[in-house]
This record gives structure tokens, C-alpha cells and sequence, in this order.
């Protein structure tokens, strides 16, 4: 992968790093079914041109719109909001690098290699080690919800790499076009005071909507989406495992969380395990780089 491609990977992580904090700090003020309803309105808005009919593409983009999108994100922001350990959940959120190696492997046939299972296995234990914390199996309840939210995106992961036809643009406007009715049908059934809250919105509110709305889901989602289409997942992924290091660092910086050695020692063992995948994949490249220069 081109260096350029990779610190665009790396900037699409610190972005989702960031976010976990600003996904919090504005839950303060929005409840989260409502949060997302604006979210997703604000990136149809933005992307209405490329709001167009697909023939032969509408039901992947009403799958993958549910799968990235509605019920995904209403997941996690259940999950941001029942949680008090930002940096905690990030490490959980990258069980998509693991689950979606899986996934590859039964319906892209991205074969897996003992190195990448083995990768896998390092990557769960170290998630089992933060979420046997104390304070963090107090809120198992969360725990569950972003774990479930990690297997949709996986999915929607999966049925992206079959949708290379559709511009990015495309997919990113029929996936808020999907998600709107979703968050819009929860907030009106499971929440209360939405013309007050977003009455009572102050700047700080305002900037968390639009950092999710644009950054995040626009560019972020929106740049992991074209590097899908591109590479693949193996190769993808793994860069994800940076996520949580910024995730850890604005939770740190903007919510006062205090690291544990546990979590620390169950993030460095997710992270190795995450690394183990990724040095694998880079190491079978460059071999076959060597014998491709050998052979001319």
C-alpha cells in the first residue's frame, strides 16, 4: 500500500480515536437515539447530490445501511452512553480487526494463516483481561451493546468489499439515507424533551455533532470506505490498531479518565495481538515483493 494510502488510514484512526470523547462530551447534552438523528441528517444533507438510484444495488445499500449504519450506530451510542471507561470501549470496538478477519475468511476467502489466527486468539484475551476490571464489569451492559455494534460494522465490512462498483459518495449517502428513519423511529419511542435539547445545544454541542457528522462519519467512514475498495481487508484492518491509542489519549485529556495497569496490560496484549496480524501480512508482502524482483 502506497505511503500516502497508509497515513490516510492513519488519519482516518486518529479521527475515530478522537471521536470516542466527542461521542461522550456530547451525550451530555443529547440524549443518544437523538444525537444520531442529527448525526445522520446532517451527512444526508451534506451528500444529497450523490443521493441517486442504483438498480441492481438497492438492497445491498439498504443491508449495508442498517449494518453501518442505523442499527450499528444505535448501538453505539447506547453503548457510549451506558459507559464511563471511553478508553475501555475503544479496545473492545476493535474486535471488528479480529471478527472481520473471521468473516473475510468464510465469504471473501482471505484465507487465514496460524499467524493471524493466532493474532486473533492474543487480541481476545487481551480484551477479556480490561473487561475482567472491576469497574469495568460493572457495566458489562455496555460492554455487550458495543460488542454487537462491532459485529454489525464487521458485516458491513464484509458486503463493502462486494460493492466496489458503488462510488463512496454513493454508499455514504444511502447508508444516512437508511439510518435517519432508524434513529428517528427510536427517538420518538424511547426518548423525551428533543425541541429542549437541541434548544439547549452550546457550542460545545454543536462542534461534537459536527465533528461526528462530518469527520467522522463523512470522512472517516467515508475514506475507510475507498481504502476498502482499494486494499484488502487484511491488509486494512490491522491498521485500525491505533484507534484506541488516541481514543485512550483524548479520554485522558478531555474526560479525566484514569488508566488502570490492567487496562494497560490488557490493551498492550490486544495491540500485540492486532500486531502480530498486521506484521504477518507486511512480512508475506515483502516476500513476495523479493521474489517478484528476483524473477525480472
Amino acid at each position: 500500500m502506497p505511503i500516502r494510502f497508509a497515513l490516510f488510514a492513519l488519519f482516518v484512526c486518529f479521527i475515530w480515536g478522537v471521536n470516542f470523547a466527542v461521542m461522550k462530551i456530547g451525550l451530555e447534552q443529547l440524549d443518544p437515539y437523538l444525537f444520531g438523528l442529527i448525526r445522520f441528517a446532517i451527512v444526508l444533507v451534506c451528500l444529497l447530490p450523490w443521493l441517486k438510484i442504483l438498480p441492481g444495488s438497492m438492497f445491498k445499500l439498504f443491508v449495508l445501511g442498517n449494518f453501518i449504519g442505523g442499527f450499528q450506530f444505535a448501538l453505539v451510542f447506547l453503548g457510549m452512553d451506558l459507559t464511563n471507561h471511553v478508553s475501555a470501549m475503544s479496545v473492545v470496538v476493535q474486535m471488528n480487526i479480529p471478527i472481520t478477519l473471521i468473516l473475510a475468511h468464510f465469504f471473501l476467502s482471505e484465507k487465514m494463516s496460524y499467524w493471524r489466527s493466532g493474532g486473533v486468539v492474543v487480541s481476545f484475551i487481551g480484551v477479556l483481561i480490561i473487561t475482567l476490571e472491576p469497574a469495568i464489569l460493572e457495566e458489562g451492559s455496555a460492554v455487550l451493546v458495543i460488542l454487537a455494534a462491532t459485529i454489525l460494522y464487521s458485516l458491513g465490512v464484509i458486503l463493502m468489499r462486494k460493492m466496489t462498483a458503488i462510488p463512496v459518495f454513493q454508499t455514504q449517502a444511502w447508508v444516512s439515507f437508511y439510518s435517519v428513519p432508524v434513529f428517528l423511529l427510536m427517538t420518538l419511542i424511547f426518548e423525551e424533551n428533543h425541541i429542549s435539547q437541541i434548544e439547549n445545544l452550546d457550542i460545545v454541542g454543536i462542534s461534537m455533532v459536527l465533528y461526528t457528522s462530518i469527520l467522522s462519519t463523512i470522512v472517516g467512514y467515508g475514506g475507510m470506505n475507498y481504502l476498502l475498495r482499494r486494499y484488502p481487508v487484511t491488509l486494512i484492518s490491522p491498521s485500525m490498531v491505533s484507534v484506541p491509542v488516541f481514543a485512550t489519549i483524548s479520554a485522558v485529556i478531555f474526560l479525566d479518565e484514569v488508566i488502570t495497569l490492567k487496562f494497560i496490560a490488557g490493551a498492550a496484549v490486544t495491540l500485540s495481538g492486532l500486531g502480530i496480524i498486521h506484521y504477518r501480512d507486511w512480512q508475506l508482502k515483502r516476500r513476495s515483493k523479493v521474489i517478484a524482483n528476483e524473477g525480472c
